[in-house]
Formats: C-alpha cells, sequence, structure tokens
C-alpha cells in the first residue's frame, strides 16, 4: 500500500484524456473515493474524474496508473496540478515519465472490417451464455426497448435514452451505448451509413452527457465518441479484425470484458452484438462485404 508518506511516486502508464487534462494547466481537486485498486480524484468540482490505480485494474483514457501498491489517501485529501505533476499532501506524483496510452481505435480497412462483421457471431453467443451466469440487471428491459425502437425506426437519435439510464456511476444503458459506438466504429471507415450513425451519436452525446448521467460515465462515453476505449475493450475491437483470430481468443478477450464491473461488462458486450441485429440501420450488404 502506498500512503501519504511515501513521496514521489512515478506514474507506469496514463490515458490520454486525462494526461491531456492534467498537464493543459494548474487543476485543483481532491480525493473522494478509494476502492480496492487504489483512488478517486474530483476536479475543479465535478470537471473532471481520475482515477489512480494500480496495473490489476484495466486502463481507461482518464486513468492514471502507479506501481502495484494501491494509493490510499483520505477522502477530502486536496489535490494540485501543475507543471505534469500531481500533489496530494505529502505525496508527489510525476507524470511527464510515464507512458502515454491514447487507447484509440486505429483506422481500419475494408478487408478487416468484413472479418469484424463475420466474428461477432461470436461475441453473440458469448453474451447469451454470459447472461444466464450474471445476475439480471433489472433495467434491462427499458434497455431492451430502447434498442428494439432503434432496430425498428432506423433513428440512431432513440439511443440517446441509453443515456443515464440504470443505476450506479456507469449505468448500465451508457455502457450499452459505449458498446454500440465501439464496434458501429469498426465500420466507420468503410461505410458511409455507419459515419452518419456516429455523427448524429456524438453530436447527441456531446450535447447532453454530462447534464445526464455521471461524471465517469459521461467521460466514458465521450471518449468513445473520440475513438478512445478502455483497454478491454479496445483489444477486443483489435482481436475481432484478425484473420487468424481463433474464437477461444475472442472468448477470452470477451471474458476480460465481462468481468469489468457488477453489469457493466456484459452491457458492452450487449451493445457490440447490438450491431449484428440492426439491419435496418446499416445494410448487412455493404459492397465491403460482397467484395
Amino acid at each position: 500500500m502506498i500512503s501519504e508518506e511515501s513521496g514521489l511516486i512515478q506514474v507506469t502508464r496514463i490515458g490520454g484524456s486525462a494526461f491531456r487534462y492534467l498537464t493543459a494547466g494548474r487543476r485543483r481537486g481532491r480525493v473522494v473515493s478509494s476502492f480496492s485498486g487504489g483512488i478517486n480524484l474530483l476536479f475543479e468540482g465535478g470537471e473532471a474524474f481520475v482515477p489512480i490505480q494500480t496495473p490489476s485494474v484495466p486502463l481507461h483514457p482518464w486513468a492514471i496508473e502507479v506501481g502495484n501498491d494501491p494509493l490510499r489517501l483520505p477522502d477530502g485529501t486536496l489535490v494540485f496540478a501543475n507543471s505534469g505533476e500531481l500533489g496530494l499532501g505529502n505525496v508527489r506524483i510525476s507524470l511527464l515519465d510515464a507512458q502515454v496510452e491514447a487507447l484509440a481505435l486505429p483506422p481500419i480497412s475494408k478487408d478487416a472490417a468484413a472479418i469484424a462483421r463475420r466474428s461477432l457471431p461470436v461475441l453473440a453467443r458469448f453474451v447469451e451464455e454470459a447472461r444466464k451466469m450474471h445476475p439480471p440487471d433489472p433495467f434491462q428491459p427499458q434497455i431492451d426497448a430502447i434498442i428494439a425502437r432503434w432496430h425498428e425506426t432506423g433513428d440512431p437519435a432513440v439511443l440517446l435514452d441509453l443515456i443515464g439510464r440504470g443505476a450506479g456511476s456507469t449505468p448500465s444503458g451508457d455502457d450499452v451505448l459505449v458498446g454500440i459506438i465501439a464496434v458501429i466504429s469498426l465500420f466507420e471507415g468503410v461505410d458511409e451509413q455507419a459515419g452518419e450513425i456516429l455523427a448524429r451519436l456524438r453530436t447527441g452525446v456531446r450535447e447532453t452527457a454530462r447534464a445526464r448521467t455521471p461524471l465517469p460515465s459521461a467521460q466514458m462515453l465521450l471518449s468513445a465518441c473520440a475513438q478512445s476505449f478502455p483497454a478491454p475493450i479496445l483489444e477486443l475491437l483489435k482481436a475481432l479484425t484478425l484473420t487468424d483470430a481463433a474464437e477461444a481468443n475472442l472468448r477470452e478477450r470477451a471474458e476480460h470484458i465481462a468481468q469489468l464491473g457488477h453489469h457493466s461488462g456484459i452491457a458492452i458486450l450487449s451493445g457490440l452484438i447490438g450491431y449484428l441485429f440492426a439491419h435496418t440501420i446499416l445494410d448487412c450488404k455493404t459492397s465491403y462485404i460482397e467484395q
């Protein structure tokens, strides 16, 4: 355990969003909570939410990774960020030598997109099995109704009703929407409809997320709109595009996502496979698949 007497701490990795925010100017915040892997910081009264965590917790765009021991500081401890360094009581955390992880989805070719489309049924089977092993989400009927309306109307604006739908710091509806944004992002560069859908979703999320859902979840949605995702999601997206990706490998990566949070992982995967049933949204006979 890293305590208030630990002095200077070196960051091993940091998400791109956290790095840009914390090095862009002076920031003031405080410790607001702790969890098994570290502590959570809130800056400028609600401008940014940044966890400091160990490598045992998957990195995401707003997270800071330090050593192997979780940092422990009292809630309310003041935090100052300036010139690439955080000050938390007697603890100093240097950001400048950290490996900055953009966690960004790279451009996908037409061939890779076609491979990903054919691989999605593997995820559908995994999610069907995983749902039987997890407790039911009480908000699932509401989420299913929103997804059904999307499929029926073909209007991506319907999906904005998912924002804030659920409980906790990352409501299940937000997790589903992150999954949907993630999988359609795979096809954005090779399918015009995918690009149009994402443009409308991004506009809606950027206009409403911070007002409709808790800050950690709003940040996750906004990062997804910028094609930046938590490491387990990014790893699965990349694996879906590999010619030689074995089903066992895809299922293993899907399991890493399923383990996120109480309902979050299954909700994200449900959004990912939602693409399979959106035939009224994205034409399954697009030229990049037929070629």
